[in-house]
């Protein structure tokens, strides 16, 4: 047993089987109640909340109670108080099972692919697909923190075409994968134009961030909105089938209290080296 991933809120452990995985949050390092606690209203909250809007997208998980016996050697690593006999644990479909090999890797895509390249499986952050400023938030965003990213997905949904700049830095991917995620990017369809979509229609019914004030200001539809502004998704090519399969994860509830960053960043950017397109 071993954590083989960590973000900001979560661990991910390999548990020994090779099709499912373990996350465990660990958002606060006090108590592992409060950590229980949160999680349960997530998974709630993902069904009746977010797997509606993403129709079937969403990877395969469930809640599942671990005796705290058998994660205790890991768990106390990150939380301070194991108060409780159990842990609640989302466990989550393993979409690595068939790909080994990273082949491209920055902040926003890590591409892998098996032996021969039979599957190619594509990790990607779409982030802000749909923005309400007169500039790029996501090429904005990545000047202001150094990054040196060349594509954005909001172009390529744009123009499919852009999907040679966003592959670029790797020469390897076989022509059939292009060949099929340019297919799947013409289709109304795609994850993009749906992630575009929902965020174009919560942005709008909200007020902006801009004018947040107070965490009174903060309604669920700002929360469901930075959801969708977050997700992570996974494109897996088969060659032997030529189909593209898409999972969404990262489709957690955000806290409210998370409403002071969303200020300092917009502040941030409003300040910072603006990039501009033609069409959003």
């Amino acid at each position: 047993m071993r954590v083989i991933g960590r973000g900001g809120a979560n661990i991910v452990i390999d548990y020994g089987d090779p099709m499912w995985l373990w996350r465990c949050c660990i958002r606060w390092p006090d108590l592992l109640s409060s950590n229980n606690s949160y999680t349960v209203k997530n998974i709630h909250y993902i069904r009746e909340n977010v797997e509606p809007l993403l129709h079937g997208l969403i990877c395969p998980m469930n809640l599942i109670d671990v005796d705290i016996d058998v994660v205790r050697p890991i768990l106390s690593t990150f939380i301070l108080n194991l108060d409780e006999k159990v842990v609640k644990i989302i466990k989550i479909k393993n979409l690595f099972n068939r790909t080994a090999n990273l082949i491209q890797n920055d902040h926003f895509l890590k591409s892998y692919c098996s032996q021969n390249f039979q599957t190619v499986l594509l990790e990607l952050k779409p982030k802000w697909l749909y923005y309400d400023t007169d500039y790029c938030r996501n090429c904005t965003h990545n000047v202001s923190k150094g990054r040196e990213v060349r594509y954005c997905y909001n172009q390529l949904l744009i123009n499919p075409s852009h999907l040679e700049l966003t592959f670029a830095e790797c020469k390897v991917y076989p022509d059939k994968f292009k060949a099929a995620m340019l297919n799947y990017l013409h289709d109304d369809n795609n994850v993009f134009k749906i992630l575009y979509d929902l965020q174009k229609k919560f942005t709008e019914n909200v007020i902006s961030i801009k004018n947040i004030k107070s965490i009174d200001d903060v309604k669920d539809e700002h929360l469901l909105l930075m959801t969708l502004r977050d997700v992570t998704c996974f494109i897996e090519w088969n060659s032997t089938k030529d189909a593209l399969y898409v999972n969404v994860i990262d489709v957690d509830l955000k806290p409210k209290e998370k409403w002071t960053h969303w200020i300092k960043t917009y502040n941030q950017l409003t300040s910072s080296e603006k990039i501009y397109h033609t069409s959003k």
